[in-house]
């Protein structure tokens, strides 16, 4: 597999930034931003609202959606790739999306899967993410999986904040086996789309396959959050929270 060039070199592109850091207004598109429906959503019949954190310039703006919006509008430099990041409840697994200098599309809806990469690359420098050619980045991680939480992020995140993203950059994580461990009975809901819901009798869990990170469940009847960390020496935590949708 080879990482295609991730910065764009365009001769018009590097015009364009110039311009924007000598120019005192600053070039900027719309984007009218969609977020989709959340499982939980579906499984509660309530709607969340959202934390929207977006990229402009090198600082991060950032804006509360109430539960009742799904569609919003905000202002993005023109030449830049901008990061796109919806946390459902402030600080749940975000809905993601990154909007190159190249996209002619004002349109755009957020994903899951985006979120997995663009919620980490919230953080990383923006002389490195703003030159970001994320449509190339994101083909060669569908190229190994369609699950982006199987990519190993310290690997990447290292090498792209170096500016020395190679092959060795992209490597795909082994899951972990997760025994069945002490759950009250009912359905918890993945907040993951992909994801099928966990089915927990006899006061246990079923066993399960994730990669490292967090997962949470809901548990509409009981009105629980079940929050599970695997770590990435493989090894589970869980415990249950209030529901706060």
């Amino acid at each position: 597999m080879r990482i295609r060039k991730i910065v764009y070199v365009l001769p018009l592109l590097a015009a364009l930034l110039v311009f924007q850091a000598c120019s005192i207004a600053r070039p900027e598109r719309t984007l009218e931003v969609t977020i989709p429906a959340h499982p939980w959503e579906r499984a509660s019949g309530k709607k969340l609202w959202y934390t929207l954190r977006w990229t402009y310039g090198d600082e991060v703006r950032s804006a509360y959606v109430s539960s009742e919006e799904r569609n919003v509008r905000i202002s993005v430099p023109a030449g830049e790739t901008v990061l796109i990041a919806a946390f459902p409840l402030g600080d749940l697994s975000p809905f993601g999306a990154a909007i190159t200098p190249l996209d002619s599309d004002s349109a755009v809806v957020l994903s899951q899967n985006d979120g997995v990469v663009v919620g980490e690359l919230l953080d990383v420098d923006r002389v490195v993410t703003s030159r970001l050619n994320y449509d190339e980045l994101s083909s060669d991680m569908h190229t190994m999986t369609d699950d982006f939480r199987n990519i190993e992020k310290v690997s990447l995140l290292r090498d792209l904040q170096n500016g020395v993203l190679s092959d060795s950059s992209l490597r795909l994580v082994a899951p972990f086996g997760v025994d069945a461990f002490a759950l009250p009975n009912g359905i918890w809901t993945s907040e993951f789309i992909i994801d099928p819901a966990l089915y927990a009798t006899e006061g246990l869990s079923t066993p399960m396959e994730m990669p490292e990170g967090v997962f949470r469940y809901l548990n509409t009847e009981m009105d629980r959050v079940l929050v599970l960390i695997v770590d990435s020496a493989g090894n589970s935590y869980s415990y249950l929270k209030q529901n706060l949708m």
